[in-house]
C-alpha cells in the first residue's frame, strides 16, 4: 500500500504504540515470577511497596487490573497470566545483551558456585584444576534457600530435586557401597563376609538423610547377615567423615561413591562385593533462580559440570 493512500485512521493505527514504564514492568515481571512481592522486592533491592506502587502504576496505565493480593502471596489474573511469559523472556533477552556488552572484550567473566563442602573436594574441585577451570570460585555449604544471599550463580544441592521457585536440573546420582582400608581386608583373607561381619561397622547418622539410604542392619539383612554387636563402632555425622573414618582404618563403611572415588582410585579404600552397591533416589542437582537467564560463563560452566557427569553416571556408579 502506498503512503500517499493511508487514510489517518490507518496511519494512526500502524504508528509504533508508546512504551510501558520499564520500572513498571521490572516490578510486575519480578512479582509474577517469584509470587509474592516480598520476594520480588529481594530480588529487585527495594522495598514491597516500592514493588506495589509499580505495579499500580501499570495497572492505571493498562487501566486493568494485573494481581489479586492474598495472605500468601499474589494471584494473576488471566491477562497478567498471558503476557507473563513474554515479559520473563524480553528480561531475559535484555539481561544477556546487557552483559555481552559490559564484558565485550573484558576478562573472563568469574562465576560463584555454592556447593555442598565435601563435594567440592571429593569430586567436584579434581575436576576443575584439571580441567583449569580457575574462573570459579566455590562457596561451601552457603547453607540457605536465597542464592542471592551469597550472590551465587548456580548452586549444586543433594536431595530429591524439590526446590519451589528454582530451575532444577539433574546433575549426578550417587549410590551407597561398603569399603574398608585395604590392610584391613588382608586380614579377613579378603573375605568380605568376614569383613563385615568381624571388623567394626562405621555407622553414618547424618541428619538429613535419603529415605533410600540404607543403615548397617537394613544392609545386612539384606544379605541374609545379622551382628548381634550392630550397635558398636564409631557413629559419625556426615557422609564425607564416614570415607575419612574407613581410610584411617576405623573398620568398614557404607560410603557415597562421589565422595569415595579418589581413595579407591588411589587404593586407599577397596569395596567389598559388586552387588553390595545401593542406588540413591537422591542425586545431585544444579539450581538456578527460576526465570533468571544464566550468564554465558555459568552456561559455560553448567555445560561442563554436565559432561564430567557423564562418564560417572555411564559407569552406573
Amino acid at each position: 500500500m502506498a503512503l500517499e493512500n493511508l487514510n489517518d485512521g490507518e496511519l494512526a493505527s500502524s504508528a509504533p504504540q508508546p512504551l510501558l514504564p520499564l520500572n513498571a514492568l521490572r516490578a510486575f515481571e519480578a512479582a509474577a515470577r517469584r509470587g509474592s512481592l516480598a520476594a520480588a522486592a529481594r530480588e529487585l533491592g527495594v522495598t514491597p511497596g516500592a514493588v506495589s506502587q509499580q505495579i499500580r502504576l501499570l495497572e492505571d496505565v493498562l487501566k486493568t487490573r494485573l494481581l489479586e493480593r492474598t495472605g500468601q502471596g499474589v494471584l494473576l489474573t488471566v491477562e497478567a497470566a498471558d503476557a507473563a511469559p513474554y515479559l520473563h523472556e524480553a528480561f531475559a533477552s535484555l539481561a544477556e545483551a546487557s552483559a555481552r556488552l559490559r564484558f565485550a572484550g573484558a576478562a573472563p567473566a568469574r562465576v560463584r558456585l555454592g556447593v555442598p563442602g565435601a563435594f567440592a573436594a571429593a569430586w567436584l574441585a579434581p575436576r576443575l584444576a584439571r580441567a583449569g577451570r580457575s574462573d570459579v570460585n566455590l562457596i561451601s555449604d552457603p547453607g540457605t534457600d536465597d542464592l542471592d544471599r551469597f550472590r551465587l550463580d548456580i548452586e549444586i544441592r543433594f536431595g530429591d530435586g524439590q526446590w519451589p521457585g528454582y530451575a532444577v536440573r539433574p546433575l549426578l546420582s550417587d549410590s551407597l557401597m561398603p569399603a574398608v582400608a585395604p590392610d584391613l581386608l588382608e586380614q579377613c583373607d579378603g573375605d568380605w563376609r568376614k569383613a563385615v561381619l568381624a571388623l567394626p561397622l562405621i555407622h553414618d547418622t547424618t541428619p538429613a538423610r535419603d529415605p533410600s539410604q540404607p543403615d548397617w542392619q537394613v544392609w545386612l539383612a539384606r544379605r541374609g547377615l545379622n551382628r548381634p554387636d550392630l550397635a558398636q563402632g564409631d557413629h559419625v555425622s556426615a557422609p564425607d567423615h564416614a570415607v575419612r573414618a574407613a581410610v584411617s582404618g576405623r573398620g568398614v563403611a557404607l560410603v557415597r561413591a562421589s565422595l569415595a572415588e579418589n581413595a579407591v582410585a588411589e587404593g586407599r579404600l577397596v569395596t567389598l562385593i559388586a552387588d553390595g552397591v545401593t542406588p540413591l533416589s537422591w542425586r545431585y542437582h544444579l539450581l538456578s533462580p527460576e526465570g533468571r537467564p544464566l550468564s554465558r560463563a555459568a552456561r559455560s560452566l553448567a555445560s561442563f559440570l554436565t559432561e564430567e557427569a557423564r562418564p560417572f553416571e555411564t559407569a552406573g556408579v
